[in-house]
């Protein structure tokens, strides 16, 4: 492959890096802009000559870390990192290898950021390890927060449904990489979706989803809870988030019209009245995130699992030592795992469902094995990490990349799946390691 790269919709062309070439905001939907914001993602035009794929593309609109908060001072602080905001955001990163033969496994990673926050080139994501490994990575963006979950009946008796953009959006990335990867040496029929925090509730939705099935083959989960989980997500009702959004802008005496005409930092500025005054009328404390909609969900990820109606894909699914508490607790203190435990157990017949937890405390303070912890190791990028970190993080770095990389080759990470009957977790930790 010399660099140039022929998509359905035009000609890409990328960056070289140490083991990929790397394709930097690649489109995957038309600008949400103008008459197109809460309005499901819509197919992309293509374009003429060759699209210079050289730069990470724009953040969807968010709240700003605050200095020298913890998340901030983690993932954050680096202003090489930190791209501009905009409301077109709707575009992917891809990590291509440049040694194989091609017909490359392909991974689809999702970020976190409780659907309020993140962006799909924060600076511990990074597709080199991968490439290495003869995998092809994509990092994927979609619309957050009100630009993402507002519902609104017009906007139902429009399109049929609302509120579910960003879901959309993921479901569009999936459907532009089955619909374009072969051009890249990739494998569309090897397809994993990957997730943390929201990013993990999101793979946790789109298994559930009737619009991808068929599209992926496996799945993993990371901190972001498996069957009655306690991250709180599609718990609404259907048309409850819409009759909230609804009341909601009638007492401001705001048509949704207008709501058109306003910017996105005023729809942000906006957000933070609206989600405290749908908690307060729903009773659900993530209000704005995927919602049994009717057309993109049926029935909310626990009822799918109950009705037996979950993909028969391999899954890997973990969470952190201390991702809910700092308190040191066994397993079945953790309401993480157990919810993990618990997406396995409702599945008996599936031979392909493992679990990890991971427990290294990261020197440099006292978070511990805090929420997010495991990212620096699964992709990679220890390098970037402020933390005084050791040889024996990078030993624990590389072990888990190749189980992660087995798990997107072969649905097998490498150690046994979890039963009642064998209950199997695999920990992370730099115990017991060589440096």
């Amino acid at each position: 492959m010399n660099g140039i790269v022929e998509t359905v919709y035009g000609k890409l062309a990328g960056v070289e890096g140490k083991y990929a070439r790397v394709y930097k905001g690649v489109p995957f939907a038309q600008p949400p802009v103008g008459s197109l914001r809460f309005r499901a993602p819509q197919p992309l035009q293509p374009w003429d000559g060759i699209l210079q794929a050289e730069s990470f593309p724009p953040m969807c609109p968010q709240g700003p870390q605050e200095e020298g908060s913890f998340y901030q001072k983690e993932f954050y602080h680096n202003a090489e990192y930190m791209p501009p905001q905009s409301e077109d955001c709707l575009y992917l990163n891809i990590w291509v290898p440049k040694e194989g033969a091609g017909d490359y496994p392909v991974a689809v990673w999702y970020h976190g950021g409780a659907y309020a926050g993140g962006f799909c080139s924060e600076m511990e994501f990074d597709g080199e390890a991968y490439a290495k490994r003869e995998i092809i990575l994509v990092t994927a963006a979609y619309r957050l927060g009100m630009l993402g979950f507002f519902a609104h009946p017009k906007l139902h008796e429009q399109d049929g449904h609302s509120g579910n953009c960003g879901l959309l959006d993921q479901i569009a990335a999936i459907d532009w990489v089955q619909e374009n990867i072969a051009a890249f040496g990739g494998n569309r029929d090897r397809i994993t979706i990957m997730g943390q925090s929201a990013g993990a509730m999101s793979v946790r939705t789109l298994i559930s989803s009737p619009l991808v099935k068929g599209k992926i083959c496996g799945a993993v989960i990371q901190s972001g809870g498996g069957y009655k989980s306690p991250f709180p997500v599609n718990v609404l009702e259907g048309g409850r988030l819409e009759e909230a959004c609804a009341l909601y802008l009638e007492q401001k005496g705001i048509s949704l019209e207008e709501l058109y005409e306003k910017e996105p930092q005023e729809i942000l500025q906006m957000q933070g009245e609206l989600w405290p005054f749908i908690a307060a009328q729903t009773q659900c404390v993530l209000p704005l995130c995927p919602q049994v909609d009717g057309y993109s969900l049926l029935k909310t990820c626990d009822q799918i699992l109950e009705d037996g109606e979950a993909p028969k894909i391999p899954y890997l699914i973990g969470c952190n030592q201390n991702d809910v508490s700092k308190e040191e607790t066994g397993y079945t203190q953790n309401p993480l795992h157990m919810s993990n435990v618990g997406f396995c157990t409702m599945q008996p017949e599936n031979p392909d469902t493992y679990v990890y937890y991971f427990k290294r405390h990261m020197p440099g303070d006292d978070a511990g094995a805090f929420h997010s912890a495991e990212l620096w190791y699964m992709f990679g990028t220890l390098d970037r990490c402020w933390r005084p970190l050791t040889g024996a993080d990078r030993v624990l770095s590389e072990e888990m990349l190749d189980a992660w990389s087995s798990f997107i080759k072969t649905g097998k990470p490498g150690w046994e799946r979890y039963t009642e009957e064998h209950p199997v977790v695999k920990e992370f930790d730099i115990e017991n390691q060589s440096v």
